[in-house]
């Protein structure tokens, strides 16, 4: 009931604020409550509730309105919530300083929390350039760490798992004449991992460390018809794995309905056979 008063609180708080914020003002706060679901889930979709500060104001003319916060390349702060029913809690706050010389600095830290038995903690860094107007490259180097306890008086089940990941990256959006641009992004992961298990039974004991390595290419693009609509497709591709391979397309609509407040719909299916149902999400979106 907590959480969903949260979010009410929110959205009403998005809503008032909207009779004070024109259209074509620039904005520095960026408020978003978000529905998740799939169309094949037998479980409970998810509410996330997200908040965007930027530093210096961003423009709100011209641009694909889900790109006008990253194509602005100005300093900000977030931070984001998504729980489901009251087991699981996702929890992730992230900035990037951007320099007059348009390098960039930019951190995030995550929670994940699955009751009763599993969590991690999720540390990221990294450094960038913002080599035009709309395009950037990118290192970042994050580590994650946790593992499951379902431990009891007479059992000991536990896995922990320490992963360094390295990761190389760009993104440019390329403007067109006759529809509004794509956006094109590639990053390269590489992967360095330990896990170690522990299972005591009255009768069977275990201690095992697995130690290796992964990588993994990512390759995305997503061409905006108009300001409000775009079209995407994602691929990943596992080098140590190759029948682990991913297609997903998808597509995000954002709707004004009055100054300064917006639905936003996104629906995304992975082209895989073996995976059903199609994901998708509603939101409510307050710029100001």
């Amino acid at each position: 009931m907590q959480r969903r008063n949260l979010q009410l609180a929110v959205l009403v708080g998005l809503t008032s604020i909207s009779s004070s914020v024109l259209a074509n003002d620039s904005y520095q706060h960026d408020a978003s409550v978000t529905y998740y679901d799939n169309t094949e889930s037998d479980a409970s979709g998810s509410f996330g509730v997200d908040y965007r500060y930027y530093f210096d104001p961003v423009s709100q003319t011209n641009k694909p309105y889900l790109l006008r916060g990253f194509l602005s390349q100005t300093s900000n702060i977030g931070a984001f919530y998504n729980g489901i029913n009251d087991d699981v809690d996702i929890y992730r706050i992230n900035g990037e300083y951007v320099f007059d010389s348009k390098w960039f600095v930019k951190a995030s830290y995550q929670k994940f929390k699955l009751d009763p038995s599993y969590d991690s903690d999720n540390y990221s860094v990294g450094v960038g350039y913002y080599f035009n107007r709309s395009s950037s490259v990118f290192f970042d180097y994050s580590n994650t760490s946790g593992g499951y306890d379902f431990s009891d008086g007479t059992s000991i089940q536990k896995s922990d798992t320490d992963q360094d990941n390295f990761t190389l990256g760009a993104n440019s959006y390329i403007t067109f004449g006759w529809t509004k641009g794509i956006l094109l992004a590639g990053q390269y992961t590489y992967s360095d991992y330990t896990i170690k298990s522990e299972f005591s039974f009255p009768d069977y004991q275990s201690k095992t460390t697995n130690t290796d390595s992964s990588s993994q290419l990512e390759l995305a693009a997503d061409w905006y018809i108009t300001d409000s609509w775009s079209v995407g497709t994602s691929y990943s591709y596992d080098f140590d794995n190759s029948d682990n391979d991913n297609w997903d397309i998808s597509s995000e609509y954002y709707l004004p309905i009055s100054n300064g407040i917006a639905a936003v719909f996104g629906i995304q299916t992975n082209l895989d056979s073996d995976i059903d149902g199609m994901g998708y999400r509603i939101g409510v979106n307050g710029r100001f």
